[in-house]
């Protein structure tokens, strides 16, 4: 079978993840020879799943933090939208204090950096809305653990709209992790 290229640059390699509304692909961006992940729509997705999926690129185009994954670039194939952002390669941060046995003072020296990335995010008016070990990961970056918040498909602008329309979550609904959700959100 011949590699999937994206808008005739970015080769899919290999699956990290699918949720409900999209799929997260590890690629090559051949024009630059690095490599990428790759956020895919499905292709079953409904016009409300579209539209939350491109509140989520929105959002995360207007943050620009260390500790926050990057989005690179904006697209659609056949239909289909997909955003480019860095690659993360990374564990959990749970997992990753865990595995290498860190100490208290290490876990809160982590801790702190994930909460000037959520910091900065706020500054700019975007709520995460599903903050949970699996999407804080950490890479070494230096030779020093640094934490990537990902995964801002449930996001939330505070200030301004990021689409033409109003998303709402249906009564009863769920959207996000019940066991990381703040209580005003549970409501």
């Amino acid at each position: 079978m011949a590699p999937v290229v994206l808008a005739g640059r970015y080769r899919l390699e290999a699956p990290l993840g699918s949720g409900g509304m999209a799929e997260v692909w590890r690629a090559v961006d051949e024009r630059l020879g690095r490599k990428v992940a790759v956020k895919l729509l499905h292709p079953r997705a409904l016009p409300p799943e579209r539209e939350r999926f491109l509140l989520e690129v929105r959002a995360l185009s207007r943050l620009f933090h260390p500790g926050i994954v990057q989005v690179l670039d904006l697209g659609e194939e056949e239909g289909r939208p997909f955003f480019v952002m860095d690659l993360v390669v990374g564990a959990p941060i749970s997992e990753y204090c865990d595995r290498n046995g860190l100490s208290v003072e290490a876990r809160l020296e982590l801790f702190a950096q994930v909460c000037n990335a959520v910091q900065h995010a706020h500054q700019k008016g975007v709520i995460h809305r599903d903050l949970k070990p699996s999407n804080i990961l950490v890479i070494l970056q230096d030779g020093k653990p640094a934490p990537k918040i990902i995964d801002f498909g449930v996001a939330k602008a505070l200030h301004q709209r990021l689409t033409a329309k109003t998303l709402f979550t249906e009564f009863g609904v769920l959207i996000g992790t019940p066991e990381y959700m703040s209580p005003e959100q549970a409501d």
